[in-house]
Protein backbone atom coordinates (compact mmCIF):
# COMPACT_ATOMS: atom_id res chain seq x y z
CA UNK A 1 0.00 0.00 0.00
CA UNK A 2 0.98 3.66 -1.06
CA UNK A 3 1.41 5.54 2.35
CA UNK A 4 3.28 8.48 1.41
CA UNK A 5 4.29 10.86 -1.95
CA UNK A 6 6.90 13.53 -1.43
CA UNK A 7 7.26 15.84 -4.93
CA UNK A 8 9.75 18.59 -5.06
CA UNK A 9 10.53 20.99 -7.49
CA UNK A 10 8.45 18.88 -10.43
CA UNK A 11 7.27 21.28 -13.02
CA UNK A 12 4.72 23.21 -10.85
CA UNK A 13 5.23 21.83 -8.04
CA UNK A 14 7.58 23.40 -5.72
CA UNK A 15 6.81 20.69 -2.57
CA UNK A 16 4.00 18.60 -1.79
CA UNK A 17 3.48 15.59 0.79
CA UNK A 18 1.08 13.59 0.70
CA UNK A 19 -0.29 11.27 2.78
CA UNK A 20 -2.52 8.29 1.62
CA UNK A 21 -4.79 6.08 3.83
CA UNK A 22 -6.12 2.76 2.95
CA UNK A 23 -9.71 2.61 0.97
CA UNK A 24 -10.69 5.18 -1.94
CA UNK A 25 -8.83 8.05 -2.23
CA UNK A 26 -9.91 10.69 -5.12
CA UNK A 27 -8.17 13.22 -6.63
CA UNK A 28 -9.67 16.27 -7.80
CA UNK A 29 -9.04 19.64 -9.70
CA UNK A 30 -10.17 22.51 -12.30
CA UNK A 31 -8.98 21.53 -15.73
CA UNK A 32 -4.98 22.42 -16.32
CA UNK A 33 -4.84 22.53 -12.55
CA UNK A 34 -1.77 20.10 -12.01
CA UNK A 35 -3.85 16.37 -11.93
CA UNK A 36 -1.46 15.04 -14.66
CA UNK A 37 1.84 16.26 -12.83
CA UNK A 38 0.37 13.38 -9.99
CA UNK A 39 0.27 11.03 -12.78
CA UNK A 40 3.45 11.91 -14.23
CA UNK A 41 5.01 11.37 -10.85
CA UNK A 42 3.39 8.08 -10.16
CA UNK A 43 4.62 7.07 -13.68
CA UNK A 44 8.07 7.75 -12.83
CA UNK A 45 7.73 6.14 -9.49
CA UNK A 46 6.89 3.07 -11.93
CA UNK A 47 10.11 3.46 -14.48
CA UNK A 48 8.40 5.95 -16.35
CA UNK A 49 11.45 7.81 -18.71
CA UNK A 50 12.58 11.05 -16.51
CA UNK A 51 13.01 14.40 -18.70
CA UNK A 52 14.57 17.40 -17.89
CA UNK A 53 11.64 19.52 -18.50
CA UNK A 54 10.06 17.78 -15.73
CA UNK A 55 12.37 19.89 -13.47
CA UNK A 56 10.86 22.93 -12.03
CA UNK A 57 12.01 26.12 -11.44
CA UNK A 58 13.30 26.27 -7.81
CA UNK A 59 16.47 24.19 -8.85
CA UNK A 60 18.43 21.69 -10.86
CA UNK A 61 17.20 18.81 -9.42
CA UNK A 62 13.42 17.24 -9.59
CA UNK A 63 12.69 14.38 -7.07
CA UNK A 64 9.67 12.28 -6.72
CA UNK A 65 9.33 9.82 -3.71
CA UNK A 66 7.11 7.55 -2.19
CA UNK A 67 6.78 5.11 1.01
CA UNK A 68 5.13 1.93 0.74
CA UNK A 69 4.42 -0.96 3.03
CA UNK A 70 6.46 -3.96 2.08
CA UNK A 71 4.57 -6.90 0.82
CA UNK A 72 5.76 -9.98 0.91
CA UNK A 73 6.77 -10.13 -3.14
CA UNK A 74 8.31 -6.64 -2.66
CA UNK A 75 10.18 -8.09 0.45
CA UNK A 76 11.23 -11.35 -2.28
CA UNK A 77 12.79 -8.30 -4.62
CA UNK A 78 14.54 -6.64 -1.96
CA UNK A 79 15.94 -9.09 -0.14
CA UNK A 80 17.71 -11.11 -3.54
CA UNK A 81 19.49 -7.65 -3.87
CA UNK A 82 20.39 -7.33 -0.32
CA UNK A 83 18.78 -3.98 -0.02
CA UNK A 84 17.46 -3.61 3.89
CA UNK A 85 14.10 -3.08 4.98
CA UNK A 86 12.35 -2.27 7.86
CA UNK A 87 9.00 -2.94 6.55
CA UNK A 88 8.46 -0.26 3.92
CA UNK A 89 10.04 0.71 0.70
CA UNK A 90 11.12 4.18 0.14
CA UNK A 91 11.77 4.81 -3.77
CA UNK A 92 12.94 7.79 -4.77
CA UNK A 93 13.83 9.12 -8.64
CA UNK A 94 16.31 12.40 -8.82
CA UNK A 95 16.26 14.24 -12.04
CA UNK A 96 19.01 16.80 -13.14
CA UNK A 97 18.95 19.26 -15.64
CA UNK A 98 22.51 17.44 -16.89
CA UNK A 99 20.59 14.52 -18.10
CA UNK A 100 21.36 12.10 -15.23
CA UNK A 101 18.68 9.95 -13.40
CA UNK A 102 19.32 8.70 -10.44
CA UNK A 103 17.02 5.73 -8.93
CA UNK A 104 16.90 4.86 -4.99
CA UNK A 105 15.41 1.98 -3.15
CA UNK A 106 15.98 2.31 0.65
CA UNK A 107 18.51 5.04 -0.07
CA UNK A 108 20.52 1.95 -2.21
CA UNK A 109 21.21 3.41 -5.58
CA UNK A 110 19.81 0.81 -8.44
CA UNK A 111 19.09 0.91 -12.00
CA UNK A 112 15.56 2.03 -13.82
CA UNK A 113 15.68 -1.37 -15.32
CA UNK A 114 15.34 -2.99 -11.05
CA UNK A 115 13.00 0.06 -10.76
CA UNK A 116 10.21 -1.39 -13.63
CA UNK A 117 10.78 -5.18 -12.92
CA UNK A 118 9.38 -3.90 -9.25
CA UNK A 119 6.70 -1.62 -10.47
CA UNK A 120 4.05 -4.43 -11.04
CA UNK A 121 4.21 -4.84 -7.33
CA UNK A 122 4.14 -1.60 -6.30
CA UNK A 123 1.03 0.14 -8.17
CA UNK A 124 -1.30 -1.29 -11.46
CA UNK A 125 -2.13 2.23 -13.61
CA UNK A 126 -5.23 2.24 -15.02
CA UNK A 127 -5.87 5.35 -17.80
CA UNK A 128 -7.44 6.55 -20.84
CA UNK A 129 -4.05 6.04 -22.37
CA UNK A 130 -4.72 2.05 -21.74
CA UNK A 131 -7.98 2.21 -24.23
CA UNK A 132 -5.70 1.37 -26.72
CA UNK A 133 -4.01 -1.06 -25.75
CA UNK A 134 -7.69 -2.50 -24.54
CA UNK A 135 -8.87 -2.69 -28.35
CA UNK A 136 -5.01 -4.59 -29.23
CA UNK A 137 -5.00 -7.93 -29.73
CA UNK A 138 -1.60 -8.15 -28.16
CA UNK A 139 -2.39 -6.42 -25.08
CA UNK A 140 -5.19 -8.31 -24.88
CA UNK A 141 -3.45 -11.55 -25.50
CA UNK A 142 -1.25 -10.29 -23.00
CA UNK A 143 -4.47 -9.94 -20.16
CA UNK A 144 -5.47 -13.49 -20.80
CA UNK A 145 -1.94 -15.02 -20.47
CA UNK A 146 -1.80 -12.96 -17.19
CA UNK A 147 -5.24 -14.25 -16.12
CA UNK A 148 -4.35 -17.68 -16.75
CA UNK A 149 -0.84 -17.76 -15.52
CA UNK A 150 0.56 -18.30 -19.08
CA UNK A 151 4.08 -17.85 -19.64
CA UNK A 152 6.12 -17.87 -22.92
CA UNK A 153 9.17 -18.01 -21.52
CA UNK A 154 9.65 -21.06 -22.18
CA UNK A 155 8.52 -21.41 -25.32
CA UNK A 156 10.39 -18.28 -26.65
CA UNK A 157 13.50 -20.42 -25.51
CA UNK A 158 12.63 -23.63 -27.35
CA UNK A 159 12.06 -21.29 -30.43
CA UNK A 160 14.70 -19.52 -30.28
CA UNK A 161 16.74 -22.56 -30.12
CA UNK A 162 14.89 -24.48 -32.84
CA UNK A 163 15.70 -20.91 -34.80
CA UNK A 164 19.51 -21.52 -34.23
CA UNK A 165 19.49 -25.23 -35.28
CA UNK A 166 17.76 -24.32 -38.53
CA UNK A 167 20.39 -21.60 -39.14
CA UNK A 168 22.95 -23.77 -38.17
CA UNK A 169 21.32 -26.91 -40.77
CA UNK A 170 21.06 -23.35 -43.36
CA UNK A 171 24.69 -23.15 -43.17
CA UNK A 172 25.82 -26.52 -43.20
CA UNK A 173 23.77 -27.34 -46.10
CA UNK A 174 24.87 -23.96 -48.32
CA UNK A 175 28.57 -24.90 -47.26
CA UNK A 176 27.52 -29.05 -48.40
CA UNK A 177 26.48 -27.31 -51.89
CA UNK A 178 29.47 -24.90 -52.03
CA UNK A 179 31.56 -27.45 -51.21
CA UNK A 180 29.84 -30.23 -54.00
CA UNK A 181 30.39 -27.45 -56.64
CA UNK A 182 34.14 -27.04 -55.30
CA UNK A 183 34.36 -31.25 -55.92
CA UNK A 184 32.51 -30.50 -59.13
CA UNK A 185 35.36 -28.32 -60.13
CA UNK A 186 38.36 -30.21 -59.00
CA UNK A 187 37.39 -32.88 -60.74
CA UNK A 188 36.94 -31.35 -64.01
CA UNK A 189 40.02 -29.64 -63.27
CA UNK A 190 41.68 -32.80 -63.20
CA UNK A 191 40.13 -34.47 -66.22
CA UNK A 192 41.05 -31.39 -68.13
CA UNK A 193 44.75 -31.91 -67.07
CA UNK A 194 44.74 -36.05 -67.29
CA UNK A 195 43.27 -35.40 -70.60
CA UNK A 196 46.22 -33.58 -71.74
CA UNK A 197 49.02 -35.56 -69.21
CA UNK A 198 51.61 -32.73 -69.61
CA UNK A 199 55.22 -34.32 -68.89
CA UNK A 200 58.33 -32.00 -67.30
CA UNK A 201 59.79 -30.82 -69.87
CA UNK A 202 57.96 -32.08 -72.42
CA UNK A 203 56.83 -28.44 -73.86
CA UNK A 204 60.81 -27.74 -74.51
CA UNK A 205 61.50 -30.89 -76.78
CA UNK A 206 58.29 -29.93 -78.54
CA UNK A 207 59.40 -26.60 -79.48
CA UNK A 208 62.63 -28.13 -80.76
CA UNK A 209 60.56 -30.71 -82.98
CA UNK A 210 58.30 -27.83 -84.17
CA UNK A 211 61.64 -25.88 -85.20
CA UNK A 212 63.09 -28.62 -87.16
CA UNK A 213 59.52 -29.89 -88.69
CA UNK A 214 58.74 -26.12 -89.88
CA UNK A 215 62.13 -26.87 -92.04
CA UNK A 216 62.08 -30.60 -92.98
CA UNK A 217 62.21 -29.85 -96.69
CA UNK A 218 65.55 -27.54 -96.22
CA UNK A 219 66.95 -30.33 -94.39
CA UNK A 220 66.42 -33.16 -96.49
CA UNK A 221 67.71 -31.31 -99.45
CA UNK A 222 71.28 -30.08 -97.17
CA UNK A 223 71.09 -34.38 -96.53
CA UNK A 224 70.12 -35.98 -99.66
CA UNK A 225 73.35 -33.45 -101.00
CA UNK A 226 75.60 -34.71 -98.06
CA UNK A 227 74.52 -38.12 -98.79
CA UNK A 228 75.49 -38.09 -102.59
CA UNK A 229 78.59 -36.83 -101.69
CA UNK A 230 79.71 -39.48 -99.48
CA UNK A 231 78.61 -42.24 -101.05
CA UNK A 232 75.83 -41.90 -103.50
CA UNK A 233 77.40 -40.22 -106.44
CA UNK A 234 80.24 -41.66 -109.07
CA UNK A 235 83.92 -40.73 -107.25
CA UNK A 236 81.81 -40.38 -103.88
CA UNK A 237 83.94 -39.73 -100.49
CA UNK A 238 83.74 -43.12 -99.43
CA UNK A 239 84.55 -44.80 -102.97
CA UNK A 240 87.80 -41.75 -102.91
CA UNK A 241 88.76 -43.54 -99.53
CA UNK A 242 88.26 -46.93 -100.19
CA UNK A 243 90.56 -46.38 -103.30
CA UNK A 244 93.12 -44.81 -100.49
CA UNK A 245 92.40 -47.87 -98.33
CA UNK A 246 93.55 -49.78 -101.59
CA UNK A 247 96.86 -48.55 -102.23
CA UNK A 248 97.58 -48.03 -98.74
CA UNK A 249 97.27 -51.62 -98.42
CA UNK A 250 99.35 -52.21 -101.33
CA UNK A 251 102.10 -50.35 -99.93
CA UNK A 252 102.01 -52.08 -96.88
CA UNK A 253 102.74 -55.10 -98.06
CA UNK A 254 105.81 -53.51 -99.65
CA UNK A 255 106.66 -51.95 -96.34
CA UNK A 256 105.08 -53.24 -93.12
CA UNK A 257 105.95 -49.71 -91.53
CA UNK A 258 102.91 -48.30 -92.22
CA UNK A 259 100.12 -50.93 -91.08
CA UNK A 260 99.17 -48.97 -89.17
CA UNK A 261 98.35 -46.09 -91.48
CA UNK A 262 96.46 -48.99 -92.98
CA UNK A 263 94.08 -49.97 -89.79
CA UNK A 264 93.86 -46.10 -89.51
CA UNK A 265 92.36 -45.83 -93.02
CA UNK A 266 90.12 -48.30 -92.86
CA UNK A 267 88.59 -46.96 -89.95
CA UNK A 268 87.82 -43.72 -91.27
CA UNK A 269 86.43 -45.59 -94.34
CA UNK A 270 83.87 -47.28 -91.96
CA UNK A 271 83.14 -44.29 -90.28
CA UNK A 272 82.36 -42.37 -93.36
CA UNK A 273 80.13 -45.40 -94.52
CA UNK A 274 78.37 -45.29 -91.07
CA UNK A 275 77.97 -41.50 -91.63
CA UNK A 276 76.50 -42.18 -94.98
CA UNK A 277 74.23 -44.80 -93.97
CA UNK A 278 73.03 -42.75 -91.03
CA UNK A 279 72.44 -39.79 -93.04
CA UNK A 280 70.28 -41.68 -95.32
CA UNK A 281 68.12 -43.29 -92.15
CA UNK A 282 67.63 -39.71 -90.99
CA UNK A 283 66.52 -38.61 -94.51
CA UNK A 284 64.21 -42.02 -94.44
CA UNK A 285 62.76 -40.74 -91.19
CA UNK A 286 61.63 -37.40 -92.33
CA UNK A 287 58.30 -36.88 -92.46
CA UNK A 288 56.69 -36.60 -96.11
CA UNK A 289 53.80 -34.50 -95.21
CA UNK A 290 52.50 -32.34 -92.16
CA UNK A 291 51.04 -34.37 -90.13
CA UNK A 292 53.43 -34.55 -87.07
CA UNK A 293 54.21 -30.67 -87.33
CA UNK A 294 50.13 -30.95 -86.83
CA UNK A 295 50.38 -33.16 -83.93
CA UNK A 296 53.00 -30.75 -82.48
CA UNK A 297 50.95 -27.58 -83.06
CA UNK A 298 48.30 -28.99 -81.39
CA UNK A 299 49.88 -30.68 -78.39
CA UNK A 300 51.50 -27.44 -78.02
CA UNK A 301 48.51 -25.42 -77.99
CA UNK A 302 46.62 -28.17 -75.28
CA UNK A 303 49.83 -27.52 -73.55
CA UNK A 304 49.80 -23.96 -73.23
CA UNK A 305 46.01 -23.79 -72.57
CA UNK A 306 46.96 -25.83 -69.55
CA UNK A 307 49.39 -22.79 -68.55
CA UNK A 308 47.47 -19.98 -68.95
CA UNK A 309 44.68 -21.44 -67.06
CA UNK A 310 46.66 -23.04 -64.20
CA UNK A 311 50.12 -21.87 -65.05
CA UNK A 312 52.42 -20.03 -65.07
CA UNK A 313 54.00 -22.70 -66.22
CA UNK A 314 53.89 -26.38 -67.08
CA UNK A 315 55.47 -27.96 -63.72
CA UNK A 316 53.24 -25.51 -62.11
CA UNK A 317 49.81 -27.42 -63.71
CA UNK A 318 51.54 -30.60 -62.62
CA UNK A 319 52.05 -29.40 -59.19
CA UNK A 320 47.95 -27.87 -59.12
CA UNK A 321 47.17 -31.81 -60.52
CA UNK A 322 48.94 -33.12 -57.61
CA UNK A 323 47.27 -30.88 -55.03
CA UNK A 324 43.47 -32.08 -56.52
CA UNK A 325 43.66 -35.06 -54.85
CA UNK A 326 44.96 -33.67 -51.26
CA UNK A 327 42.23 -30.70 -51.65
CA UNK A 328 39.26 -32.99 -52.48
CA UNK A 329 40.61 -35.44 -49.60
CA UNK A 330 40.23 -32.60 -47.36
CA UNK A 331 36.59 -31.77 -48.26
CA UNK A 332 34.43 -32.36 -44.98
CA UNK A 333 31.20 -35.01 -45.69
CA UNK A 334 28.92 -32.86 -43.97
CA UNK A 335 26.09 -35.21 -44.55
CA UNK A 336 26.51 -37.19 -41.41
CA UNK A 337 26.28 -33.66 -39.38
CA UNK A 338 23.29 -32.68 -41.77
CA UNK A 339 21.42 -35.54 -40.45
CA UNK A 340 22.19 -35.15 -36.64
CA UNK A 341 21.13 -31.52 -37.47
CA UNK A 342 18.07 -32.53 -38.92
CA UNK A 343 17.32 -34.99 -36.19
CA UNK A 344 17.79 -32.70 -33.17
CA UNK A 345 16.35 -29.45 -35.32
CA UNK A 346 12.99 -32.53 -35.59
CA UNK A 347 13.30 -33.07 -31.81
CA UNK A 348 13.32 -29.18 -30.75
CA UNK A 349 10.39 -28.59 -33.19
CA UNK A 350 8.27 -31.39 -31.84
CA UNK A 351 8.64 -29.53 -28.21
CA UNK A 352 7.91 -26.20 -29.67
CA UNK A 353 4.64 -27.79 -30.88
CA UNK A 354 4.23 -29.33 -27.60
CA UNK A 355 4.92 -26.16 -26.07
CA UNK A 356 2.46 -24.41 -27.86
CA UNK A 357 -0.23 -26.62 -27.63
CA UNK A 358 -0.19 -26.12 -24.31
CA UNK A 359 -0.18 -22.85 -24.18
CA UNK A 360 -3.13 -22.98 -26.54
CA UNK A 361 -5.19 -25.28 -24.22
CA UNK A 362 -4.42 -23.18 -21.11
CA UNK A 363 -5.40 -20.26 -22.98
CA UNK A 364 -8.97 -21.95 -23.84
CA UNK A 365 -9.56 -23.00 -20.59
CA UNK A 366 -9.01 -19.58 -19.09
CA UNK A 367 -10.58 -17.87 -21.65
CA UNK A 368 -14.31 -18.82 -20.40
CA UNK A 369 -13.78 -18.39 -16.49
CA UNK A 370 -11.95 -14.61 -17.49
CA UNK A 371 -14.69 -13.46 -19.89
CA UNK A 372 -17.34 -14.80 -17.01
CA UNK A 373 -15.39 -12.92 -14.11
CA UNK A 374 -15.42 -9.35 -16.07
CA UNK A 375 -19.23 -10.04 -17.10
CA UNK A 376 -19.61 -10.27 -13.23
CA UNK A 377 -18.10 -6.89 -12.96
CA UNK A 378 -19.93 -5.36 -15.65
CA UNK A 379 -23.65 -6.03 -14.09
CA UNK A 380 -22.28 -3.59 -11.32
CA UNK A 381 -21.45 -1.07 -13.61
CA UNK A 382 -24.65 -0.80 -15.44
CA UNK A 383 -23.71 -2.96 -18.18
CA UNK A 384 -25.83 -5.79 -16.90
CA UNK A 385 -27.08 -6.54 -20.59
CA UNK A 386 -24.51 -6.77 -21.85
CA UNK A 387 -22.21 -10.04 -23.13
CA UNK A 388 -18.50 -9.90 -23.16
CA UNK A 389 -16.42 -12.99 -24.94
CA UNK A 390 -12.79 -13.91 -25.38
CA UNK A 391 -12.14 -15.95 -28.43
CA UNK A 392 -9.30 -18.37 -28.93
CA UNK A 393 -8.40 -18.75 -32.50
CA UNK A 394 -5.75 -21.46 -33.60
CA UNK A 395 -4.98 -23.06 -36.69
CA UNK A 396 -7.29 -26.31 -37.87
CA UNK A 397 -3.62 -28.32 -37.89
CA UNK A 398 -0.30 -26.18 -36.39
CA UNK A 399 2.42 -25.90 -37.58
CA UNK A 400 6.09 -24.92 -36.81
CA UNK A 401 5.35 -22.48 -38.93
CA UNK A 402 2.86 -20.99 -37.27
CA UNK A 403 4.32 -21.04 -33.77
CA UNK A 404 5.58 -17.34 -32.62
CA UNK A 405 7.34 -16.21 -30.05
CA UNK A 406 3.85 -16.12 -28.21
CA UNK A 407 2.41 -19.41 -29.36
CA UNK A 408 -0.12 -19.82 -32.66
CA UNK A 409 -3.14 -18.16 -31.14
CA UNK A 410 -5.08 -15.28 -31.98
CA UNK A 411 -6.86 -13.81 -28.82
CA UNK A 412 -10.11 -11.55 -29.28
CA UNK A 413 -12.23 -9.90 -26.93
CA UNK A 414 -15.59 -10.09 -27.66
CA UNK A 415 -18.69 -7.74 -26.60
CA UNK A 416 -22.10 -6.42 -27.29
CA UNK A 417 -23.78 -3.84 -24.80
CA UNK A 418 -27.27 -4.41 -26.72
CA UNK A 419 -29.55 -7.85 -26.38
CA UNK A 420 -30.09 -9.53 -29.59
CA UNK A 421 -26.65 -8.21 -31.23
CA UNK A 422 -24.09 -10.69 -32.10
CA UNK A 423 -20.68 -10.38 -30.34
CA UNK A 424 -18.67 -8.47 -32.63
CA UNK A 425 -14.89 -7.50 -31.58
CA UNK A 426 -14.28 -5.41 -29.15
CA UNK A 427 -12.71 -2.81 -31.33
CA UNK A 428 -15.55 -2.17 -33.76
CA UNK A 429 -18.26 -1.83 -30.91
CA UNK A 430 -17.57 -0.46 -27.71
CA UNK A 431 -17.93 3.05 -27.39
CA UNK A 432 -16.03 5.55 -24.91
CA UNK A 433 -18.32 5.16 -21.86
CA UNK A 434 -18.19 1.18 -22.74
CA UNK A 435 -14.61 0.88 -22.54
CA UNK A 436 -14.03 2.81 -19.50
CA UNK A 437 -16.64 0.16 -17.66
CA UNK A 438 -15.14 -2.40 -18.94
CA UNK A 439 -11.11 -1.35 -18.61
CA UNK A 440 -12.22 -0.88 -15.24
CA UNK A 441 -13.97 -4.54 -14.84
CA UNK A 442 -10.83 -6.24 -15.94
CA UNK A 443 -8.27 -4.12 -13.64
CA UNK A 444 -10.46 -4.91 -10.59
CA UNK A 445 -10.21 -8.64 -12.03
CA UNK A 446 -6.47 -8.62 -12.75
CA UNK A 447 -5.61 -6.39 -9.47
CA UNK A 448 -7.36 -9.52 -7.39
CA UNK A 449 -5.85 -12.24 -9.38
CA UNK A 450 -2.28 -10.27 -9.01
CA UNK A 451 -2.91 -9.21 -5.49
CA UNK A 452 -2.20 -5.63 -6.26
CA UNK A 453 -2.61 -3.71 -3.03
CA UNK A 454 -2.64 -0.09 -4.91
CA UNK A 455 -4.52 0.38 -7.88
CA UNK A 456 -4.84 4.16 -9.91
CA UNK A 457 -7.02 5.00 -11.80
CA UNK A 458 -6.51 8.00 -14.28
CA UNK A 459 -9.79 9.50 -15.25
CA UNK A 460 -11.64 6.17 -15.83
CA UNK A 461 -15.21 7.62 -16.30
CA UNK A 462 -14.07 9.02 -19.98
CA UNK A 463 -17.36 9.21 -21.41
CA UNK A 464 -20.03 8.72 -19.07
CA UNK A 465 -22.67 9.88 -17.84
CA UNK A 466 -24.06 10.87 -14.19
CA UNK A 467 -26.00 8.07 -13.42
CA UNK A 468 -23.27 5.32 -14.62
CA UNK A 469 -20.16 7.37 -13.10
CA UNK A 470 -22.17 6.98 -9.64
CA UNK A 471 -22.11 3.45 -10.66
CA UNK A 472 -18.78 3.60 -11.57
CA UNK A 473 -17.71 5.39 -7.93
CA UNK A 474 -19.89 2.71 -5.94
CA UNK A 475 -17.88 0.28 -7.42
CA UNK A 476 -14.37 1.66 -7.18
CA UNK A 477 -15.40 2.30 -3.05
CA UNK A 478 -16.16 -1.71 -3.19
CA UNK A 479 -12.70 -2.54 -4.34
CA UNK A 480 -11.02 -0.65 -1.83
CA UNK A 481 -12.63 -3.01 0.50
CA UNK A 482 -9.55 -5.30 -0.61
CA UNK A 483 -6.92 -2.74 -2.31
CA UNK A 484 -5.84 0.67 -2.01
CA UNK A 485 -7.85 2.96 -4.73
CA UNK A 486 -6.87 6.14 -5.93
CA UNK A 487 -8.77 7.58 -8.74
CA UNK A 488 -8.40 11.44 -10.95
CA UNK A 489 -11.88 11.87 -11.48
CA UNK A 490 -14.09 14.87 -13.08
CA UNK A 491 -17.32 13.41 -12.01
CA UNK A 492 -18.81 14.44 -8.53
CA UNK A 493 -20.74 11.46 -8.20
CA UNK A 494 -17.44 9.31 -7.90
CA UNK A 495 -15.39 11.86 -5.47
CA UNK A 496 -18.48 11.89 -3.57
CA UNK A 497 -18.23 7.84 -2.80
CA UNK A 498 -14.69 8.04 -1.60
CA UNK A 499 -13.47 7.92 1.79
CA UNK A 500 -10.45 10.39 1.33
CA UNK A 501 -10.55 13.81 -1.01
CA UNK A 502 -7.30 15.73 -2.40
CA UNK A 503 -7.98 18.46 -4.09
CA UNK A 504 -4.83 20.03 -6.83
CA UNK A 505 -5.37 24.02 -7.02
CA UNK A 506 -3.17 26.06 -8.81
CA UNK A 507 -2.26 29.12 -8.02
CA UNK A 508 -0.11 32.76 -8.94
CA UNK A 509 2.16 33.19 -6.43
CA UNK A 510 4.38 36.56 -7.78
CA UNK A 511 5.37 35.96 -11.29
CA UNK A 512 5.13 32.23 -10.49
CA UNK A 513 2.35 29.71 -11.09
CA UNK A 514 2.20 26.62 -8.42
CA UNK A 515 0.72 23.58 -8.33
CA UNK A 516 -0.36 22.66 -4.62
CA UNK A 517 -1.84 19.69 -3.00
CA UNK A 518 -4.14 19.37 -0.23
CA UNK A 519 -6.92 16.87 1.38
CA UNK A 520 -10.65 18.57 2.33
CA UNK A 521 -12.75 17.50 4.71
CA UNK A 522 -16.17 18.51 5.67
CA UNK A 523 -17.33 21.97 4.65
CA UNK A 524 -14.11 21.91 2.43
CA UNK A 525 -14.98 18.58 0.58
CA UNK A 526 -18.71 19.66 0.12
CA UNK A 527 -16.95 22.47 -1.74
CA UNK A 528 -15.28 21.04 -3.93
CA UNK A 529 -18.15 18.66 -4.88
CA UNK A 530 -19.88 21.70 -5.54
CA UNK A 531 -17.58 22.86 -7.89
CA UNK A 532 -17.61 19.74 -9.84
CA UNK A 533 -21.30 19.99 -10.21
CA UNK A 534 -21.36 23.10 -11.55
CA UNK A 535 -21.46 26.00 -9.17
CA UNK A 536 -20.95 27.30 -5.70
CA UNK A 537 -24.45 27.94 -5.38
CA UNK A 538 -26.56 26.69 -2.37
CA UNK A 539 -28.26 24.22 -4.88
CA UNK A 540 -25.10 22.72 -5.06
CA UNK A 541 -24.09 22.95 -1.78
CA UNK A 542 -27.05 21.13 -0.49
CA UNK A 543 -26.64 18.27 -3.42
CA UNK A 544 -23.15 18.18 -2.96
CA UNK A 545 -23.69 17.61 0.99
CA UNK A 546 -26.52 15.16 0.14
CA UNK A 547 -24.05 12.89 -2.28
CA UNK A 548 -21.62 13.39 0.60
CA UNK A 549 -24.61 12.41 2.91
CA UNK A 550 -26.00 9.47 1.87
CA UNK A 551 -22.23 7.77 1.03
CA UNK A 552 -21.22 8.45 4.61
CA UNK A 553 -24.72 7.09 5.88
CA UNK A 554 -23.94 4.13 3.76
CA UNK A 555 -20.26 3.36 5.06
Amino acid sequence: MLRELVIENFVLIHRAEIDFSPGFTVITGDTGAGKSLLLKAFMMLLGARGEAKLIGDMGKTATVQAVFDVSPSIRQFLEERAIEHDEELIVRRVLSSDGKNRVFLNGVLTTLQDLRGLAANLVSLAGQHEFQRLLSGDEQRNWLDEFAGVSCQRLSSLLKEATGLRKKLKTLVKKRQEQLRERERLQADAELIDKVNPQPGEEDELFEERKILRQTEKIRGIGQELYQRLYGERESIVESLSECQRLLDKLASIDPSVEGLCNQMNSIVHEADDVAASIRDYIYDLPLDNTRLDEVEDRLFALKGLRKRFGPSIEDVIAYRNRIEEELTSLDDLDTRIQELERELQLEEARVMEEAKKISAKRKEAARVFAQRVQEQLKDLQLDKAVFDVKVESPQEPSIGDVKAHGFDRVTFLFCANPGRSLEPLSEVASGGELSRLLLAIKVVMGRLQGSETLFFDEIDAGLGGEVAEKVGVKLRAISDWAQVIAITHFPQIAAQAHNHLVVKKEQTGERTVSSVREVHGESRAEEIARMLGGESGKAREYAKELLGSVLRGA
